[in-house]
């Protein structure tokens, strides 16, 4: 078979407050399990390069960054002219312009495409509205990171059911891995935490969606009821002075370290006790949680359908409503307590890791690359 070709597209590669959002850092965690010498990858990025481009490049992903603007209508003529240039086989888009700009060209070039949303978008624009309208029969298949997702497609995007499989982000498994007790204890230090406390933790982009304020209340009320627990909080965003302004008004300041982003979040979950994530909307998939899981953490997670595809009340995780404080400090409590629930959800939490493995994930993307190319044969189309 002749070499598979497969163009990723994005909108942008890093968020606010993140050097590289969650669907960069998919692809780069996932081609390097793709078979050698059948698969090359390249990524388009429709606006400036950034940090983010050498986290591809260092896992063999050649980048072009364009430069463009939000709604710059010259985007689509780079579009076309890279296909030229490269000669992908497959598109795989994400993000709205690359959707629109994507689709337009494979249309045109008649190369196969793949669009994959990566969350719910509850302020989705009227005018992306009528453009997925206007372009709902041109992909070859959708792709959804959770079944929540793949309803938001099918019912604001209009891309038809049929078309659209759930499938799940992978964690990179062989990645993962605990901190030692002496890399613990210097960390502890570096952070000022003395011995003999016990860390609840959260890790995330700092951003209304993931409800770190709540978070915060929650802390409170458990700094209230147990002079032993501190909190730490890894993550950069455009919430960060918020949230370190509440903590002061919550007189957290002696109890709770904000560790900024830290490209390596393994030694900091290493430490914690709990794991919280607190979201408060349909953000998509959270791997966040999964990863905490890998290293044995046990978790509370708010109970949002974007996280029923794999997260489980009482089977590997504890689930609690989304915006409520006193709900998360009761199941943070209730763990800390209770060894044997601790035990008990760490093992099914391996369960859940293992049906999310970059491996496993992998597996299916490459499975579903050679399907949509079928009798077309593996060479772009573009000329």
């Amino acid at each position: 078979m002749s070499e598979i070709r497969i163009l990723h597209i994005m909108d942008k590669i890093s968020a606010a407050g993140s050097k590289t959002h969650g669907p960069v850092r998919q692809v780069a965690s996932r081609v390097p399990f793709y078979p050698k010498g059948e698969f090359k990858v390249m990524l388009l990025n429709l606006r400036e390069e950034d940090a983010a481009c050498d986290v591809l490049r260092r896992n063999g992903i050649e980048v072009l960054s364009l430069n463009r603007g939000k709604f710059d209508p010259l985007t689509f003529f780079d579009v076309l002219r890279c296909i030229r240039t490269w000669r992908p086989s497959i598109l795989h888009l994400h993000g709205y312009a690359s959707f629109n700009f994507g689709r337009l060209a494979g249309w045109m070039k008649g190369i196969p495409v793949v669009v994959q949303e990566h969350f719910v978008d509850e302020r989705l624009p009227a005018y992306q509205k009528m453009i997925d309208y206007l372009l709902r029969r041109c992909q070859a298949r959708g792709l959804a990171v959770s079944a929540a997702v793949k309803t938001f497609m099918v019912k604001d995007r209009y891309i038809p059911e049929a078309d659209v499989e759930v499938l799940l982000n992978g964690v990179p498994v062989d990645r993962i891995k605990r901190a030692d007790a002496g890399e613990v204890r210097e960390l502890r230090r570096t952070l000022g935490i003395p011995e003999g406390r016990r860390i609840v933790g959260t890790v995330g982009r700092l951003a209304e969606m993931k409800g770190h304020q709540y978070f915060l209340d929650a802390a409170r009320k458990l700094a209230d009821r147990d002079e032993t627990i501190h909190f730490v909080v890894v993550g950069e965003g455009p919430w960060a002075g918020a949230l370190k302004e509440q903590a002061a008004a919550l007189k957290l300041t002696d109890r709770v370290v904000f560790a900024g982003y830290q490209e390596n979040v393994c030694p900091f979950v290493s430490m914690f006790e709990v794991g919280v994530v607190a979201s408060i909307f349909n953000e998509g998939f959270n791997t966040v949680g999964l990863e905490m899981l890998t290293l044995g953490v046990p978790l509370v997670i708010t109970d949002l359908p974007c996280f029923h595809d794999i997260y489980r009340h009482d089977r590997n995780v504890l689930m609690v409503p989304p915006r409520d404080a006193e709900a998360l400090a009761q199941a943070v409590t209730r763990l800390l307590g209770d060894s044997e629930l601790r035990a008990r959800l760490s093992a099914g939490g391996r369960a859940a890791v293992e049906e999310c493995s970059m491996e496993r994930i992998a597996a299916r993307y490459v499975a579903l690359y050679r399907e949509i190319l079928g009798n077309r044969g593996a060479g772009g189309a573009a000329s």
